[in-house]
């Protein structure tokens, strides 16, 4: 019954009775009441059509944008008019798409008039990270009545333009103290007993000490046995795993699954503050999974933006393959989202518990369902700490 009694079929219905009690009545009243009214609906299902004459989109060129969440976005599209009446009020509609989620952004022009070129998109905002592609553009005026909205779609002319949403890193204070790992290419100096090719540095032997690290030939020139300390260079390094969201949390800006990452780019941003190389692990099959960690830092947030939805079992299988890379002394972080399963956590942790490495559990807590999440996050920390792993928790501001 609902989609029969539309505004327009009941403006019509009763326009039409109007005229037929004019008709038979013969009352001027009652035909001022249908000129009147017969006036309005005219020119609410006329004139937002005259407003889309004449109108065409200029889009910029072709090119992938940058930007963070929630900033505002210059797209470059400007609205051109051809005919010599003005437009009032009308929505600029941009239609985007990303891992199958479509979003459509609405920004309202106030007036349009022939000769001006008015550039909108600037204060385009996306407010969840992604790697968004247009896919639709379109104009649509319901002045002056908002009876009628009419749409009109552009030529598809901008298949090659693209929006990079990088999420916004939340603050992380890092809970374990950073240590050295052994790495040829590092940067940092580490002196340790054993063999090298450069010495660091001498000290007295202590009680219990092994003799084999004994340096005879100082040993005999001060009179009492000297341990030999060799230099080594070394890395901070941190190995993260994240657990990207799927449906329906994918593209939710109030979802744990995508505070889980803007947590994991805080935990890289804390990560490259302290001079740490940064490996990230895709949680994904097929393909994804031959391919080598990302540890470039300036694609390290493009990757986090276009993480791809991923399961537990590809959780435990990114786990796996970081435990085959990683060395003694380097820091890893799995970062999941607070309404994981505790079992599914425990999986995962199977994979990292038995690692020579200091293990660190981020748990992200979304704005949606806070409450929910928050007492499944403290039955999450509760296994962790069981387990000797230090957890951190990230909540949405």
């Amino acid at each position: 019954m609902e989609r029969l009694l539309t505004r327009s079929r009941v403006l019509i219905a009763f326009c039409g009775t109007l005229l037929l009690a004019a008709l038979n009545r013969r009352d001027p009243m009652v035909y001022g009441m249908f000129l009147f009214l017969t006036t309005l609906t005219v020119l609410g299902f006329v004139l937002p059509w005259l407003s889309l004459r004449g109108m065409a989109v200029r889009l910029g060129a072709n090119g992938t944008t940058e930007v963070e969440e929630g900033a505002a976005c210059d797209l470059g599209i400007v609205v051109e008019r051809s005919v010599r009446w003005p437009a009032f009020m009308v929505d600029l509609e941009t239609e985007w798409e990303w891992a199958g989620h479509r979003m459509v952004l609405r920004q309202t022009v106030p007036v349009i008039r022939k000769g001006t070129a008015p550039v909108v998109g600037r204060l385009a905002r996306f407010g969840c990270r992604g790697h968004y592609r247009l896919v639709a553009v379109r104009l649509a005026s319901g002045f002056p009545l908002g009876l009628l909205q009419a749409r009109h779609s552009m030529p598809q002319q901008h298949t090659g333009i693209a929006v990079h949403v990088l999420p916004r890193p939340q603050a992380v204070h890092w809970p374990q103290p950073w240590s050295v790992s052994p790495d040829a290419s590092g940067t940092l100096a580490t002196r340790h007993t054993g063999q090298s090719f450069e010495l660091g540095l001498l000290r007295e032997y202590q009680q219990g000490e092994s003799v084999g690290r004994v340096n005879w030939r100082a040993s005999a020139r001060v009179g009492d046995l000297v341990i030999q300390h060799f230099q080594q260079m070394g890395a901070l390094a941190l190995r993260l795993v994240v657990l990207a969201p799927g449906s329906p949390a994918l593209g939710d800006l109030r979802s744990a699954g995508e505070q889980a990452i803007r947590l994991a780019a805080g935990v890289c941003d804390a990560a490259l503050a302290q001079g740490a190389k940064v490996f990230v692990y895709p949680a994904a099959d097929g393909e994804a999974m031959d391919q080598p960690p990302v540890q470039d830092a300036a694609l390290l947030r493009q990757a986090l933006a276009s993480a791809l939805p991923s399961s537990p079992v590809q959780l435990r299988g990114a786990c796996a393959r970081l435990a085959g890379d990683a060395r003694a002394g380097e820091q890893v972080a799995l970062v999941v989202p607070g309404d994981l399963a505790v079992a599914d956590l425990q999986a995962a942790l199977a994979e990292l518990v038995r690692l020579p490495c200091t293990v660190v559990v981020c748990i992200a807590v979304g704005r949606a369902g806070a409450a929910t999440h928050r007492a499944n996050a403290g039955q999450l920390r509760a296994l962790a700490e069981q387990a000797g792993v230090a957890t951190v928790l990230g909540e949405a501001s």
